[in-house]
C-alpha cells in the first residue's frame, strides 16, 4: 500500500512538473527580450470643451522604440500624430495634435508568465486648434505647448502567442502656453492641470521577430484657463484605439 502511495505521488510529481515547463514554453513566445520597433496607426473620437463642444472623429499615426528585458531596465520613446476636423453647435474646428514621451523603469518578472513595469518619464504636446469664421468672429488658430512629467505602470499578462495587459499613466502638467496665430512672438501661461491615460493592450504573434497589438484607450488632457484672455478651462478627451506592428530586433 505505501509502494503503491509513493508510485502515485511520484506520477503526480512529474505531471506538475511537466505542467510547469510547458507553461514556461508557452509563455515565452512575446515575453520582452530586447529592442523593438512598433509603427502603427489610430482611430480616435475627440471631444474638446471650450465652450462649445466640438466633437469628431480623427485619425493618425504611432510609433515607438523600446527596450525592455525580464528584471532589468526598461526604456520606451513613443510619438502621436492626431488630426481631424471637429463640429459644434456654431462652427467646426481643425485640429492637430502631435505628442513625445520617454519613459524609464525597471521589468519586474516574477515568472515567464507576467511582467509589471513601474516607470517614470516626461512629454511635450503640440495642439493647434483652427476655428473656422461664424457670425461676427473671424477665423482663429490657438496654438497650445504644454510640458508635462509622467508616472504610470504596464502590467502584462504572455499566453504561447497572446498578450493581455493594462497600462496606466498620470500626466501632472508642468508648464502650459497659448499663442495665437498671427500675433507672433506672443505666449501666454495657462493655469496647470493633471491628466490621465489607460490602455489595455492585446498582442498577437505572427512571427518569432514580427507580432500585431490592438491598444483600446482613453485620454483625459485638461487645457489650462486663462484669466488674462478670458478663456475658461477646457477638456480634452480621447476615446481610440492603437494598431501597430511591433518588429522585434
Amino acid at each position: 500500500m505505501q509502494k503503491q502511495s509513493l508510485i502515485t505521488a511520484l506520477l503526480l510529481a512529474l505531471s506538475i512538473t511537466g505542467f510547469a515547463q510547458e507553461c514556461t514554453t508557452e509563455c515565452n513566445t512575446l515575453t520582452p527580450h530586447g529592442w523593438s520597433f512598433d509603427l502603427g496607426g489610430q482611430y480616435t473620437w475627440l471631444s474638446f470643451t471650450t465652450p462649445p463642444t466640438f466633437k469628431g472623429s480623427t485619425g493618425g499615426a504611432q510609433a515607438r522604440i523600446t527596450y525592455q528585458e525580464p528584471d532589468a531596465f526598461f526604456g520606451q520613446l513613443r510619438s502621436v500624430y492626431n488630426s481631424g476636423t471637429l463640429s459644434s453647435s456654431i462652427t467646426k474646428s481643425v485640429d492637430k495634435e502631435w505628442y513625445s514621451e520617454f519613459v524609464a523603469g525597471y521589468c519586474f518578472s516574477p515568472d515567464s508568465c507576467w511582467a509589471f513595469t513601474p516607470y517614470v518619464g516626461f512629454g511635450v504636446d503640440f495642439l493647434n486648434d483652427h476655428k473656422s469664421a461664424y457670425s461676427t468672429f473671424s477665423a482663429i488658430t490657438l496654438r497650445y505647448r504644454t510640458y508635462y512629467a509622467l508616472f504610470g505602470f504596464d502590467a502584462r499578462y504572455f499566453l504561447e502567442d497572446w498578450s493581455f495587459g493594462l497600462q496606466a499613466e498620470g500626466l501632472p502638467i508642468c508648464q502650459q502656453y497659448l499663442s495665437i496665430g498671427g500675433l507672433p512672438g506672443a505666449a501666454w501661461t495657462m493655469n496647470r492641470h493633471i491628466g490621465a491615460a489607460v490602455r489595455l493592450p492585446i498582442g498577437y504573434s505572427v512571427t518569432e521577430k514580427l507580432s500585431l497589438e490592438l491598444a483600446p484607450y482613453y485620454r483625459f488632457f485638461p487645457i489650462g484657463a486663462s484669466s488674462v484672455l478670458l478663456l475658461p478651462e477646457r477638456i480634452l478627451n480621447q476615446w481610440g484605439a492603437f494598431v501597430t506592428l511591433r518588429f522585434s530586433i
